[in-house]
């Protein structure tokens, strides 16, 4: 499947992730279609059924944002932009016949702000800044949870490959050559 990982810091934001896309039991190495993308100023990571990611990838205007809360801009701004993308582009995110364990997880970062969106739309901002999604997620919060207090801006991109690193030995459905993102704050 994948391997996300998202950190953020102060006034930095860093996502990495893996190149392997896995369909049923057919693995591809693909850094043509890469996990983390760029919607305007938003980096968007990208874990999950592809469908709702390429709407996203390509059918989305997210809103510019204005330096309001960013936990209200996620709630009132970015959420119902995600939604209004989906509809438009025939994804329904709430359709029930979907099979059981289809499904999305992303990561979004705007201004250094960094949170993990769910497939039912919710939001999720870690107290830490640290975030780990995909089948090798639990590989990389384990690294970056050793780490915690320790992160820096010299040190925190090369931290956040390395987590992907020891995912993609230990995860089956996660493989390098690692992409590797880094947003700062805009003043």
């Amino acid at each position: 499947m994948t391997t996300l990982v998202a950190i953020q810091l102060e006034d930095l934001a860093v996502l990495a992730a893996d190149s392997q896309i896995t369909e049923d039991s057919m693995r591809t190495i693909s850094t043509s279609t890469p996990k983390i993308i760029h919607v305007g100023k938003y980096l968007l990571g990208i874990t999950g059924d592809a469908r709702p990611g390429d709407i996203l990838t390509y059918n989305w205007s997210p809103p510019k944002y204005t330096g309001a809360d960013p936990i209200q801009w996620m709630g009132k701004k970015i959420l119902p932009s995600i939604l209004t993308a989906f509809k438009e582009n025939g994804y329904d995110p709430y359709d029930s016949s979907k099979e059981k364990d289809s499904g999305f997880d992303y990561i979004l970062a705007f201004d250094s702000n960094v949170f993990h969106i769910a497939s039912d739309l919710s939001f999720i901002k870690s107290d830490n800044g640290i975030y780990g999604l995909g089948t090798g997620g639990a590989y990389t919060l384990g690294y970056l949870y050793d780490r915690v207090g320790r992160l820096t801006t010299n040190n925190v991109a090369r931290h956040a490959e390395r987590a992907v690193q020891i995912a993609c030995l230990l995860d089956t459905n996660s493989c390098p050559p690692i992409q590797l993102v880094i947003q700062t704050k805009e003043y």
